[in-house]
C-alpha cells in the first residue's frame, strides 16, 4: 500500500516500522505506525501504552519530515520503499543534537531477543543513577513482566522516566523510550535481587545504574522540598506580549495555582495535559491557573512559538507566560521567594490572600500507575480546600 500524496515511484508503506536511533556506543528502538486518515498521512510513536500522534507529516519528493507535536524536534529522512534513512533533529536541547536514524518497515518487535527469559524485573526496585558518584541520585524502578515483555518507568524527586518498554533476553533486561524529546535506552543483567546496567540519554551522557528489590523504598516527600517565603510577585507576558501579574483583577480573592515548566519537558506536558483538562472541567469553582514557562533559548520569538504549540496541543485555556530560560538558578533569581527549587515541574498553591500554602516538586505521570492516581487525588483535595 503506498503513502497518500506519495509519487507511486517511492512505495512507501503503511502499518508498523521498527525505527533505531544511533547512539555513540548502541542502538535505542522504537516502533511507530504509518497511517493515513481521511487523506492525511499520520506517524503514531509506540512507548507501551502510550501513543504519541504526529500529524504533521510532510512529502517531498523522496524524503519524509515527521515533527513532534509538543517538542522542537523533527525526523528527516529519505525513503526507499521499505527502508527510512535519516536523523532525528532536537532543537530543544542546547546544541541541537542530530542522531542518525533508520527504520525498516514490517518489523514489529522493538527488541530481538535470543533466549526465553530466565529473570524477572517485575516488582519495585530501589535504583541507584551513577552510583558512587557525586551525582548519585535515587530512583525507584516499577515493573511488570509478562512472559520476555517488560513495562514500567522510574520515579524520581524531579518526575519520572515516562513510558518505558522493553524485554528480557535470558538474563539480559532491554528497554527504551523515545517520544520527541526523551531519547533513553537502558541494557541490564537481572538477577533474582538485582539489575546492574548502563543508561544512555541521547548522544550527550551515559552512566552505570544499580538496582535492588526493595518493596518499601520511597522518596523524599514532594511537599516538603522546595518552598516558598512571603508573597509571590512577578509579571510576565505571555506569547502575545500582553502582561498578567498575580496582583491582576481576575486573580484577586481567588485560589491560583502556579505551574513552573518548560515545553522541553516532558514531565510538564504530562502535568499540562492533566492540569488543562481539569482546569477545563473545573474552572467555574472559582480558582485560576497560571502557567510560567522557562524556556531553553532566550529570544522571545523562539519561547512564545513553543509554549503557542503546547497550549494548542493540550487545549490550555489558562495563561503560560514567558518568565525566563530554564535552569534552577534562574528560576530562584527570577522569583526569589521560592527555595530550593529542584525541579520541572514544580506546582505552587495560592490561597485567597496570596499567601503560597503548598509547593509540590516534580511530577508522577500516567506512566507511573499508583503514584499517579496518588497524585490526582492529593491534588484535588489541596484544590477544594483553597476554594472553600
Amino acid at each position: 500500500m503506498l503513502l497518500a500524496g506519495l509519487p507511486t515511484v517511492l512505495e512507501l508503506m503503511f502499518g508498523m516500522w521498527r525505527a533505531t536511533l544511533a547512539l555513540p556506543d548502541a542502538a535505542l528502538p522504537f516502533n511507530f505506525d504509518l497511517l493515513t486518515e481521511n487523506g492525511k498521512n499520520i506517524v503514531v510513536i509506540r512507548n507501551a501504552d502510550e501513543r504519541i500522534r504526529c500529524e504533521d507529516v510532510t512529502i517531498s519528493g523522496d524524503s519524509i519530515f515527521i515533527k513532534m507535536p509538543v517538542y522542537d524536534s523533527e525526523i528527516r529522512a529519505k525513503v526507499e520503499r521499505k527502508v527510512m534513512n535519516g536523523v532525528w533533529i532536537n532543537r530543544g536541547r542546547k546544541g541541537t543534537p542530530i542522531i542518525p536514524f533508520q527504520a525498516i518497515h514490517g518489523i514489529t518487535s522493538r527488541f530481538f531477543i535470543s533466549h526465553g527469559p530466565v529473570a524477572s524485573a517485575e516488582g519495585r526496585w530501589e535504583t541507584w543513577f551513577d552510583p558512587g558518584t557525586p551525582d548519585s541520585s535515587l530512583a525507584i524502578g516499577v515493573f511488570t513482566q509478562i512472559d520476555e515483555k517488560v513495562k514500567g518507568t522510574f520515579l524520581t524527586e524531579t518526575g519520572d522516566h515516562r513510558y518505558i518498554e522493553g524485554v528480557m533476553d535470558g538474563d539480559s533486561l532491554k528497554m527504551s523510550v523515545f517520544d520527541g524529546s526523551h531519547c533513553w535506552l537502558y541494557l541490564a543483567k537481572v538477577s533474582a535481587s538485582s539489575i546492574d546496567g548502563m543508561f544512555y540519554s541521547g548522544n550527550h551522557f551515559k552512566g552505570k545504574f544499580h538496582a535492588v528489590r526493595n518493596n518499601d523504598v520511597a522518596l523524599r516527600n514532594p511537599d516538603a522540598i522546595t518552598t516558598v517565603s512571603g508573597l509571590l510577585n512577578f509579571r510576565f507576558a505571555d506569547p502575545d506580549s500582553n502582561l498578567v501579574s498575580l496582583t491582576d483583577p481576575p486573580y484577586r480573592n481567588k485560589p491560583v495555582i502556579i505551574q513552573i515548566l518548560g515545553t522541553w519537558c516532558p514531565n510538564c506536558m504530562d502535568e499540562t495535559a492533566f492540569l488543562s483538562a481539569y482546569y477545563n472541567e473545573h474552572k467555574a469553582d472559582g480558582f485560576e491557573v497560571i502557567g510560567l514557562a522557562f524556556e531553553r533559548f532566550p529570544d522571545f520569538a523562539t519561547s512564545s512559538a513553543n509554549v503557542k504549540r503546547m497550549i494548542k496541543r493540550y487545549k490550555v485555556e489558562y495563561p503560560v507566560l514567558i518568565a525566563g530560560v530554564s535552569g534552577a538558578d534562574n528560576v530562584m533569581k527570577t522569583l526569589p521567594a521560592i527555595k530550593n527549587f529542584i525541579s520541572f515541574p514544580t506546582t505552587l498553591f495560592v490561597d485567597r490572600n496570596g499567601r503560597v500554602v503548598k509547593v509540590h516538586a516534580g511530577f508522577s505521570g500516567p506512566a507511573t500507575g499508583a503514584a499517579y492516581e496518588k497524585y490526582k487525588a492529593d491534588f484535588m483535595k489541596t484544590v477544594k480546600a483553597l476554594e472553600e
